[in-house]
């Protein structure tokens, strides 16, 4: 039987808008990222090369914009988490990769906080879940400083994501550098900042090299 051809145009509608939705946040994240989370909504529309229209079908306000990045930050941050499960280090890594994640999109934490309360909320109790367990572990394992505990571990995550805002790219990332050691200073022991490595230090230190080979060549 020959297809329906409405149920192709149908499909066809589907596959543009979620291409729209999906370049719209990636312009979302570069435009926050670049010119701070009060950059005009217009701009982000021209850089997704969609209509204005197009841009409030998907996202009726600022907030829910900001809110639909944090969330597919969260998404990752939840996936990285479950595999750094049982890690001694896992909570500096997962510290590390969402400061990453915010010198990539930005302060967005002003915008969030005038969203929805509920939304709000939903998204501070998903990040809290997904730290607990690795700061207990980095509380059994003399990671954290003593008397670190969770909730000073967010508040941590705030001061980071605040020193990534601001309209001057350069500025900002050496704000953010600058901010990112004095939190991995204040959170983590002396000990275990010298012993862990970076996901991809240690990946490369894991890595079988030939004898004789000079493994920068």
């Amino acid at each position: 039987m020959p297809a329906d051809p409405d149920e192709h145009v149908l499909l066809a509608k589907r596959g543009d808008a979620a291409r729209n939705r999906t370049r719209l946040l990636a312009a979302a994240r570069a435009a926050f990222a670049a010119h701070g989370h009060d950059v005009a909504l217009e701009e982000i529309a021209r850089a997704a090369n969609v209509s204005r229209t197009t841009l409030y079908r998907n996202f009726a306000t600022r907030e829910d914009l900001a809110a639909t990045i944090y969330a597919e930050g969260l998404d990752l941050i939840e996936r990285r988490a479950a595999e750094l499960a049982g890690s001694p280090y896992g909570v500096i890594d997962l510290f590390e990769f969402l400061l990453d994640l915010q010198a990539s999109s930005g302060s967005i934490t002003p915008v969030l906080s005038r969203s929805d309360a509920a939304v709000f909320a939903g998204l501070t109790e998903r990040t809290a879940a997904a730290f607990q367990p690795l700061v207990e572990e980095g509380v059994r394992s003399g990671v954290l400083r003593p008397g670190i505990e969770l909730h000073d571990l967010l508040l941590a995550i705030l001061m980071g994501d605040m020193s990534a805002g601001g309209a001057d790219s350069e500025l900002r990332a050496e704000q953010h550098m600058r901010s990112r050691m004095i939190l991995r200073r204040g959170l983590f022991t002396d000990h275990a900042l010298a012993a862990w490595k970076p996901p991809a230090a240690a990946r490369a230190s894991a890595s079988p090299t030939r004898p004789g080979r000079n493994p920068r060549a």
